[in-house]
């Protein structure tokens, strides 16, 4: 999770590609409704991402359902956000925290894509710091997307010695 260019779906793709698990872009649930007004510059309210974050909760229990690992992004601006998503048992959240200069310079760099570095404020606006109480992993962003991965995985084995090291070793 994180906003808009911290590197959710280069780091997602990534660790699902380490893990040989199942990856899925979180931006792809929006409705066009959303695309189009995000394209035009105009930021989402709670009520435009309703539908989409019910969207993401079923993938998630879809992944659960069925026993697949999944790695799923989105950016989860909010605590309400977070807490609608881990109501899904097995779900473990990572936080790719990103300073504001290199956000901006990423959506610069980020061609044919519809959320402008316009955008981004209204994001850093609305996002909620993670707090303690949430299963929250936070890596720093702005290391290469291997060593974001390979920290997410110390990272959750500290947190649950008892996966099998197997399948998050690999």
């Amino acid at each position: 999770m994180g906003v808009s260019g911290s590197g959710k779906t280069t780091v997602g793709r990534s660790l699902a590609a380490r893990l040989d698990c199942d990856f899925l872009e979180g931006d792809r649930r929006h409705p066009s409704t959303n695309i189009t007004k995000m394209a035009g510059g105009i930021a989402l309210q709670d009520s435009d991402r309703h539908q989409w974050l019910l969207a993401i909760a079923q993938d998630l229990q879809h992944a659960v359902t069925h026993q697949r690992e999944t790695i799923i992004t989105c950016s989860a601006l909010k605590q309400s956000y977070r807490q609608q998503l881990t109501i899904v048992e097995q779900v473990q959240l990572v936080w790719l925290s990103v300073p504001r200069a290199e956000l901006q310079q990423r959506l610069r760099q980020r061609p044919n894509h519809y959320m402008s570095d316009t955008l981004l404020e209204s994001q850093l606006n609305a996002f909620e710091p993670p707090t303690a109480s949430e299963n929250m992993i936070q890596v720093n962003g702005t290391l290469p997307p291997q060593t974001i991965v390979d920290n997410i995985l110390t990272q959750t084995i500290r947190r649950y010695p008892t996966f099998s090291m197997q399948w998050w070793n690999r």
